[in-house]
């Protein structure tokens, strides 16, 4: 435990709240769903104010000493790191889609809507360091993502959808080689390599 201290800046310490592991894949998607699927990626509300703002609730900061702390304090994520965010999404799914020969098309009738619903960094980005001189790359914490995806018929209507979360856990061993946002990119995988598999089993491109 000791060590584990000392190796954990007291920024990434005070930036890790008590997410607990993956949930597991959630849906309710049924074979009345067909394709081909016009994919669209976007951002909570939530989450695009936190691009250049603190959370809205005091409860959803964490436990940082210092106010302006935007990494403990899960805010300030900075624009480009939300657009990284929404291609890594995108090119997750069209990725998995074909490889479960799963049709996409911008023409499609029913819309797949994905949204990244949270996103927390492992390290601090970019525009943190920038904001926050006390920080610094080695700093780092707990990560992860939470992701929904709603299907949505030509009449505006919810036919489906699913979500899956993942957060990992404090062990020193589990940040070594940590990146920005690995622990979010790995919910991302995750959730694409799920969905497909369920739309595949749901034979989706059968009609």
């Amino acid at each position: 435990m000791r060590r584990l201290l000392t190796c954990l800046s007291a920024a990434a310490i005070l930036a890790t709240p008590a997410f607990a592991e993956a949930t597991g894949f959630k849906s309710d998607l049924t074979s009345k769903l067909s394709g081909p699927l016009k994919l669209e990626v976007v951002v909570s509300e939530d989450l695009a104010h936190r691009a250049n703002n603190l959370p809205k609730k005091l409860s959803d900061r964490g436990s940082g000493s210092r106010l302006n702390s935007s990494f403990s304090n899960n805010g300030r994520y900075g624009d480009r790191e939300i657009e990284y965010l929404i291609e890594e999404m995108q090119e997750e799914i069209v990725e998995d889609f074909a490889k479960h020969k799963l049709s996409l098309s911008d023409d499609a009738p029913t819309l797949m809507r994905v949204t990244i619903d949270m996103a927390q960094p492992n390290r601090p980005t970019f525009n943190q360091l920038s904001r926050d001189t006390s920080l610094s790359f080695k700093s780092f914490g707990i990560g992860g993502a939470d992701v929904s995806v709603e299907f949505i018929d030509a009449k505006g209507e919810i036919i489906g959808n699913a979500s899956y979360d993942y957060y990992s856990s404090i062990h020193e061993r589990q940040f070594q080689g940590r990146a920005t946002w690995s622990d979010a990119n790995r919910t991302f995988s995750r959730f694409s390599k799920r969905l497909s598999k369920k739309l595949a089993s749901l034979g989706v491109n059968d009609s």
